[in-house]
C-alpha cells in the first residue's frame, strides 16, 4: 500500500508518462497479490475449490432447431 502511495505521489510531482505507467503497474501487482491472498484464504478455510465458485450458476442449454422436411422433424439420425 505504501508503495502505491509513493508511486502515485511520484507521478503527481512529475506528470510523466513513464511514472504513470509505473503507477499502473504497481496498482496491478498490488491488486493481484491481494486477490491471490483472498483466494488462498478461502481455499484453505473451506478445504474445497468449489466454494470459490459460488458465483457460477447452471446455464441453460442453447435451444436447437430440428431439421424439417415437409414440416416433419427429423429427431434422430435414423429418421434421416
Amino acid at each position: 500500500m505504501e508503495e502505491c502511495s509513493h508511486s502515485l505521489n511520484n507521478y503527481r510531482m512529475t506528470r510523466s508518462l513513464d511514472n504513470w505507467k509505473s503507477f499502473k503497474k504497481v496498482v496491478k501487482n498490488i491488486k493481484r497479490s491481494f486477490f491471490d491472498a483472498k483466494i488462498q484464504e478461502v481455499a484453505n478455510k473451506s478445504c474445497g475449490p468449489w466454494e470459490l465458485m459460488n458465483w457460477i450458476s447452471r446455464h441453460k442449454l442453447p435451444t436447437t432447431k430440428a431439421i424439417k422436411h415437409n414440416d416433419c422433424p427429423y429427431l434422430s439420425p435414423e429418421s434421416l
